[in-house]
C-alpha cells in the first residue's frame, strides 16, 4: 500500500469521524462549507486525486462542482454513488439552467445547490439528504461511538447500562445520531419532536436533560453539547483528539499531492 493509501486507511480506523468532501477547483467554497457544517472538509480541485482516495473515503456529505477546470463534475458522481452509498451527495453549481438540475440527480446525486452558497440553505439541504438516507434504509437500530439506540424498543445502550426512554427522547436522540455531527437548531429540534404544537423553549430543555442524563449513564463518550445561539450537536467527547488527527491527515494529504505534482512537472517534456 502507498503511502497516501496508508495516511487515508486510517480514517477508516476511526469510524465515528465525521467529515465531508469537497471537489471544486475553488477553495473558498470548500472553506464555506467547512464553517458551516462545522465539520473538517477535505477538498479536491480535480477528479483524478479524490477517485484515488474515494475508496478510502466515508464522508457524511460530498459536494460537487459542475464546472471545473477541463473537467465536468458531473463524471464522477456515479463513481461516487457506488463507492458511498450512504453519503449525501450534493452538486453545486452556478449554472441557472434546470437541465443542470435534471442532470446532476439523474447521475446519481441526491441534491442540488446553486450558487452563490447560502449556509443556511447548505446545512439545511444536507441535513435533509441524511435524514432520507437513513429512512430508506428503515433500520430499528442507529449507532453512534460506542451508543446503540433501539427505535422499536424504545432503549438506549452502552458499555456501562442499558435504560429505557420515552418516545419523544428516543426521537431527539435519533434526530441527533441521523445528523451525523451537524448542528441542529432548537427550532427544528422542536418541529422535529411536536410538528405544528406550539411548546415552550422549557419543553425542549427537559427531554435534552433526559437525554443528556441517560448518555452519561450509558456511555462515557457520547455527549449532547449545545451550541450557545445556535443549537444542538451529538459528538464524542474524544472530539478534540478526532479534529487533531483529521487536520494531520489533511496536511499530509495536501503534502503528497504537492511531491506528485511536482514529480509530474519535472518528469514533462
Amino acid at each position: 500500500m502507498n503511502t497516501l493509501a496508508t495516511l487515508l486507511a486510517s480514517l477508516r480506523d476511526h469510524p465515528d469521524l465525521r467529515y465531508t468532501v469537497t471537489l471544486d477547483d475553488d477553495p473558498v467554497v470548500a472553506c464555506l462549507i467547512e464553517e458551516t457544517l462545522g465539520l473538517k472538509n477535505f477538498s479536491f480541485s480535480s477528479t483524478e486525486p479524490l477517485l484515488e482516495c474515494a475508496e478510502h473515503l466515508n464522508p457524511v456529505g460530498a459536494f460537487v462542482d459542475i464546472h471545473l477546470k477541463g473537467e465536468c463534475g458531473l463524471d464522477i458522481v456515479p463513481k461516487l454513488r457506488a463507492a458511498w452509498p450512504m453519503t449525501a451527495i450534493i452538486v453545486i453549481s452556478g449554472d441557472e439552467s434546470d437541465d443542470s438540475i435534471l442532470q446532476a440527480l439523474a447521475s446519481g446525486a441526491d441534491d442540488f445547490v446553486r450558487k452563490p452558497i447560502s449556509s443556511a440553505e447548505m446545512n439545511a439541504r444536507l441535513r435533509a439528504r441524511i435524514e432520507n438516507l437513513n429512512d430508506r434504509n428503515k433500520l430499528n437500530l442507529l449507532r453512534f461511538g460506542d451508543l446503540q439506540v433501539d427505535l422499536k424498543h424504545k432503549t438506549i445502550a452502552g458499555p456501562k447500562a442499558q435504560l429505557s426512554l420515552s418516545s419523544r427522547e428516543v426521537e431527539l436522540l435519533a434526530h441527533m445520531i441521523q445528523a451525523q455531527g451537524t448542528i441542529v437548531s432548537k427550532e427544528v429540534l422542536k418541529r422535529h419532536l411536536w410538528g405544528s404544537l406550539s411548546v415552550s423553549d422549557n419543553a425542549l430543555d427537559r427531554k435534552i436533560f433526559e437525554v443528556r442524563r441517560a448518555l452519561r449513564e450509558v456511555s462515557d463518550t457520547a455527549e449532547l453539547h449545545s451550541v450557545y445561539g445556535v443549537g444542538m450537536v451529538l459528538r464524542i467527547r474524544s472530539q478534540a483528539s478526532e479534529k487533531d488527527l483529521l487536520d494531520t491527515i489533511e496536511a499530509k494529504l495536501s503534502h503528497l499531492h504537492q511531491e506528485q505534482s511536482q514529480t509530474q512537472d519535472h518528469s514533462s517534456p
